[in-house]
């Protein structure tokens, strides 16, 4: 049971990878200047030292700082997104897939509606109300917190418990890694150039505009990509547990305690996680609004589909 692919949901991933590659590209240009100039430059320096440097010895210096930082720029963005995924992990505990808890129970059901192995399914402490979907190496995790096991009923817990599952059935974690990796990769160039313990220096202002841009631009692609998703997983969740009020039900339970934020550790990896959970966790007054650069559709939205559905 998986999502059909729209012209919506097409056009919606052909927009954002337009938007992400952009972004990579002008990264890359940057990165590939910056890096040609820095390392080339010491590069020149230590040939100066043996050779007299003629154009093709600049040209080669140029190339190999610029690939060097590169290759170095992109180990970095993987590294960060493994390591924040593993943080997050290891905050959790495993909830016994044999047992007979309603987590387990529903969790093991669905996955055979959604002809899924079962996945991993943790549990976080957090008092927040907490349901997303995330992996560790290629396989599928899903967390779920005290605080939502706390706040919905059974029907509403396996309607959300649904939800992210159709993310896994869709494969909704691998797309997402790929739409999130321009938006890491601008977020670590600004916070590299806006380095709060450096004077403040105006020349770094067009680098400064530039980063900010950079980030703005993935985000408005990941926000593109990831609200499609969201509504397809919607849909899926529907269709496994037949109750369309059960997720509007819990969305509206879930939305009305979205003012208490997550724990830091979940901030931390919200760019890794936060498309994939069945409604944002970084800032849900911003992304619960449905705009531009939203992870998720406006609640409201969400909720008149699943009425349609239901009529």
């Amino acid at each position: 049971m998986r999502a059909r692919t729209t012209l919506s949901l097409a056009g919606r991933a052909l927009g954002a990878g337009i938007i992400g590659l952009g972004t990579l590209a002008v990264l890359g240009v940057v990165l590939a200047v910056l890096g040609g100039l820095a390392v080339g430059g010491v590069v020149l320096y230590v040939a100066g030292l043996v050779i007299e440097p003629g154009l093709r010895t600049f040209v080669a210096a140029l190339l190999v700082g610029a690939v060097l930082l590169l290759l170095s720029w992109a180990a970095g963005v993987r590294k960060a997104i493994r390591r924040s995924r593993a943080r997050l992990r290891r905050e959790t505990e495993p909830i016994d897939p044999g047992g007979t808890g309603r987590v387990a129970s529903s969790a093991a059901r669905l996955a055979a509606q959604f002809d899924l192995p079962l996945p991993e399914v943790r549990r976080h402490a957090a008092t927040a109300p907490i349901a997303c979907t995330t992996t560790h190496g290629d396989e599928p995790v899903l967390i779920v917190s005290e605080g939502l096991l706390e706040a919905l009923p059974d029907d509403e817990l396996e309607a959300v418990l649904a939800h992210e599952l159709a993310h896994v059935a869709n494969g909704d974690q691998r797309l997402m890694t790929w739409a999130i990796v321009p938006l890491i990769a601008s977020e670590e160039f600004y916070e590299m150039m806006d380095d709060e313990g450096d004077e403040f220096d105006p020349r770094d202002l067009p680098w400064l505009a530039l980063g900010r841009l950079l980030v703005g631009g993935s985000t408005l692609g990941v926000g593109l990509f990831s609200r499609g998703r969201e509504f397809a997983a919607d849909r899926a969740a529907v269709a496994a547990t037949g109750d369309p009020g059960a997720l509007a039900a819990a969305l509206e339970r879930l939305d009305s305690a979205a003012a208490e934020r997550p724990p830091e550790d979940l901030r931390n990896h919200t760019r890794s996680v936060d498309a994939i959970s069945v409604l944002p966790t970084l800032d849900p007054e911003r992304d619960g609004g449905g705009g531009l650069f939203a992870t998720h559709p406006a609640t409201d939205r969400r909720l008149e589909r699943l009425r349609r559905l239901a009529d």
